[in-house]
């Protein structure tokens, strides 16, 4: 909670403080006792997240640090910041104020910005934490930096341009070397300046206007990486010293997952269960050789597109050529040097994860496309039946979206389609299902769960979107989404329980839209006043 009284206390102590330097500004000894009280409130607000009294007090600050004879002159510029300050403290000591920013922020990744005027950045500070980070903002570059260090910020935004070059590029390199990556952030954006970013390791740059969820797109491959699982490698070898050596050569690698075979009979169960990224298949083979094994494997249409790398002694180019013919999509010529089977197989199963990736996801947003959202909703479904559980499914659709492509132009649509994405996958759990089912529309398969449950949060997430800014070159805008959600096993097929929250949805638009209607009830939720 805000110390409201501490506040209070080192406020009315500033304020003793100045009436007194106001009596002589030429006397040191009373600027002395000044200035550690705005140092005393710039800690507190900064401990307690009180992010507008912070961003006041520390011009005040840099003024009273950079001011090497005060009198007159300094006197009048600290009056003219001082109502800021008292304003951001009457704000913050008032019975009305109940924004909590240092317990609300607690735990989300942290952001940093090194920017020249604080002030106009403040309105970033809500809308990042919607979008799951907590943003500090300095105009102290250095102050700045060392924050991000001390709170291992996963990213910091740094404007150029704002004061002497090299020591804003000294302070990068700095930063460098402790970790956190760097964005610049520059009004021209020319090609010299990002030159010079990059050559300073830059991680991005930004050019004006930057609106939070474009930082948000380019910060969350650093803050929310994915894991991925390890590469899934099944060797068919009916020698036990190769199958053995292959174990052996690729166990050190920590992301590559070995199963062995040593009977060719059994190669379609393992692919079936183990379903790998790559196939290492022993060319000769007792009973039948590799390319009949291979034709077999890419009868199957799930697995004509697994890589299959071909083992053998045989050196032969007839051979070989006949192997790539039939299904092969490498040779490896035993004896197999450690490096070269592990760069073999890494290289095919990234390949073939990236291609499988292109064939179930969307391209703009990353999230699944609608033919793979059907088959995982249709799975769900079957699994929700067997453990007697309940599902719950959901069609939202961006408001009034023709008017934003038409306003805005389709590039700007674009960035909305993608911070609708990015916003559903942060606020859902990792176990339900995002899809984007085509144009504005999305899906949402929330997995066991309620239908009130699913309700309630659709439509805490439907407040939170509507109240995200979406930058354009002349400034920003809002949207909102409909939604419609139909639960299981109150429709008991998956057909039934499209159209049922389809129709919700259609109704939630009917009704005026920015609202979430349920299947099985006629009652919307109207929208909060704006």
């Amino acid at each position: 909670m805000v110390n409201r009284l501490a506040i209070h206390a080192l406020w009315t102590a500033l304020v003793q403080a100045w009436k007194l330097v106001w009596q002589d500004a030429g006397e040191r000894q009373r600027w002395a006792a000044f200035v550690p009280h705005c140092d005393k409130l710039l800690v507190l607000a900064r401990q307690q997240g009180l992010v507008r009294l912070e961003a006041e007090l520390m011009p005040l600050c840099e003024l009273l640090r950079d001011t090497p004879t005060p009198g007159a002159e300094s006197m009048a510029a600290v009056d003219r910041l001082l109502p800021d300050v008292f304003a951001a403290v009457r704000e913050v000591c008032s019975d009305h104020y109940h924004k909590d920013d240092a317990e609300r922020s607690h735990g989300l990744p942290c952001v940093v910005m090194l920017v020249r005027e604080a002030r106009q950045w403040l309105e970033l500070v809500p809308q990042l934490e919607q979008l799951g980070y907590s943003l500090s903002i300095f105009s102290n570059y250095r102050l700045g930096m060392q924050s991000a260090i001390t709170q291992r910020a996963v990213a910091v935004v740094v404007e150029l341009g704002t004061v002497d070059d090299t020591v804003v590029m000294n302070l990068v390199d700095e930063l460098n070397r402790y970790g956190p990556k760097w964005f610049a952030l520059d009004r021209e954006g020319t090609f010299a300046r990002r030159l010079h970013a990059v050559r300073h390791a830059a991680q991005g740059f930004f050019t004006w206007p930057l609106s939070a969820t474009m930082l948000a797109d380019a910060i969350d491959p650093l803050a929310f990486k994915v894991k991925e699982e390890p590469y899934r490698v099944l060797v068919l070898d009916d020698s036990p010293t190769v199958l053995a050596s292959i174990r052996k050569a690729l166990t050190p690698f920590t992301n590559i997952h070995v199963r062995t075979l040593g009977q060719p009979a059994g190669v379609l169960d393992a692919m079936e269960d183990f379903s790998p990224d790559v196939l290492l298949l022993d060319f000769h083979m007792d009973g039948c050789n590799g390319l009949e094994v291979a034709k077999i494997i890419r009868q199957n249409a799930a697995f004509e597109s697994t890589p299959i790398v071909y083992l053998t002694a045989d050196t032969s180019e007839s051979v070989q050529l006949e192997a790539m013919r039939n299904g092969g999509d490498d040779f490896l010529t035993k004896p197999i040097s450690q490096a070269q089977l592990a760069n073999t197989v890494i290289s095919k199963a990234e390949r073939y994860r990236g291609l499988r990736r292109l064939m179930v996801e969307d391209s703009l947003t990353g999230l699944y496309n609608h033919v793979k959202t059907k088959a995982l909703l249709q799975q769900s479904l079957l699994m929700a039946d067997r453990q007697k559980a309940s599902l719950s499914y959901a069609i939202l659709d961006i408001d009034h979206f023709k008017v934003v492509n038409d306003t805005y132009g389709h590039s700007v649509g674009d960035k909305v389609i993608r911070a609708l994405s990015r916003f559903l996958k942060q606020h859902v759990r990792r176990a339900d299902v995002v899809g984007r089912y085509g144009g504005e529309e999305f899906v949402v398969v929330f997995v066991d769960s309620h239908l009130e449950d699913a309700f309630h949060k659709l439509d805490q997430m439907r407040q939170i979107f509507s109240s995200v800014q979406h930058a354009y070159d002349g400034g920003s805008f809002s949207v909102s989404f409909s939604a419609g959600v139909a639960g299981y096993p109150g429709y008991g097929s998956m057909a039934e329980l499209i159209v049922a929250a389809d129709e919700a949805l259609y109704a939630a638009k009917r009704a005026g839209r920015n609202r979430v209607m349920r299947a099985s009830t006629t009652l919307p939720v109207a929208p909060e006043a704006t």
